[in-house]
C-alpha cells in the first residue's frame, strides 16, 4: 500500500515501494530501448503512473539519464 507524502517518511515508504513493485530493468528497456512514454510504461507495467514517476525520479537521484515524470502526492486519496 502507497501512502500520501506529506511527510519525508511516507515518501521514502513510497520509494521503496516502488523498488520492490517495479523491475528496475523493465522499466529501463521499455523507456531507454522502445521509447515508451510514461502512459505507455505505466500500461505495460500494469500499475499507476505515480508509482512509475517516483520510480524514475529515484533512478534519476541515482545517476540515471531519464526525464523526469510529474506526480501527484495525493494520488491515494
Amino acid at each position: 500500500m502507497l501512502y500520501d507524502m506529506v511527510t519525508k517518511p511516507e515518501y521514502e515508504a513510497n520509494i521503496v515501494a516502488s523498488e520492490i513493485l517495479l523491475d528496475t530493468d523493465e522499466l529501463l528497456e521499455l523507456v531507454r530501448d522502445y521509447g515508451y512514454t510514461a502512459e505507455q510504461t505505466t500500461r505495460a507495467m500494469h500499475t499507476d503512473i505515480n508509482l512509475v514517476a517516483l520510480k524514475i525520479s529515484h533512478l534519476i537521484q541515482l545517476g540515471y539519464d531519464l526525464r523526469p515524470i510529474d506526480h501527484r502526492s495525493d494520488f491515494l486519496k
